[in-house]
């Protein structure tokens, strides 16, 4: 009888360090999850940021500096304008979406969330940024003729390679930023699935 009782006591011992295991591989996982959803809003809101700066410093430029007259040139504004503005606009819509998925939900349905905001972005980065970039790039470039008439030639093609210049930078910028975003994503992702297992 007593060695029956020592039994039992040891396997209620083993299992509740297996719970106690359990609970702190949980709670590291959670953590995890929470410092890596921080980091990719400090991006989104990083991304706000410099994208409202450029608007308005745009906006100010061609508004008191540089208003222009021809229709060409203010469809050209419109563009650039637009594609700042549109681009601000997903990503509000993107915090906002980052925040709907809940954690504390169902685990199978917070994991099938994550999954379609990590489509979501995607989208964003393979199919909308490049769409606005090229908009932009237009406008920018649609700007030039009426420009010409107020800058010497090669200062206007000083203006124009620089743009090519910055826009490669840019890109080089931007491209890694959102590397270490989806990355993120896809380790937020591989952690709940963790959970789920």
């Amino acid at each position: 009888m007593d060695n029956e009782f020592n039994k039992l006591q040891s396997k209620w011992e083993n299992n509740k360090k297996e719970i106690k295991l359990s609970n702190d591989n949980f709670d590291t996982l959670y953590r995890k999850i929470k410092e890596k959803e921080k980091e990719n809003y400090f991006f989104y809101y990083g991304t706000i940021t410099i994208l409202l700066i450029t608007l308005i410093i745009i906006s100010l430029f061609f508004y008191y500096v540089a208003p222009v007259k021809e229709t060409l040139s203010r469809i050209g504004v419109g563009l650039m304008i637009s594609g700042l503005i549109f681009r601000i606009f997903i990503e509000i819509i993107s915090i906002y979406k980052a925040k709907k998925i809940n954690n504390l939900d169902n685990t199978l349905k917070t994991t099938e969330n994550t999954i379609n905001f990590h489509q979501f972005r995607k989208t964003i980065h393979k199919v909308i940024a490049p769409i606005i970039i090229v908009l932009y790039t237009i406008g920018f470039y649609i700007i030039t003729p009426e420009f010409s008439l107020y800058i010497e030639f090669w200062n206007l093609v000083l203006i124009d390679l620089s743009y090519v210049i910055i826009g490669i930078i840019l890109f080089i910028v931007i491209r890694k930023g959102v590397k270490k975003e989806m990355q993120k994503l896809n380790d937020i992702l591989k952690l709940k699935n963790d959970l789920i297992d």
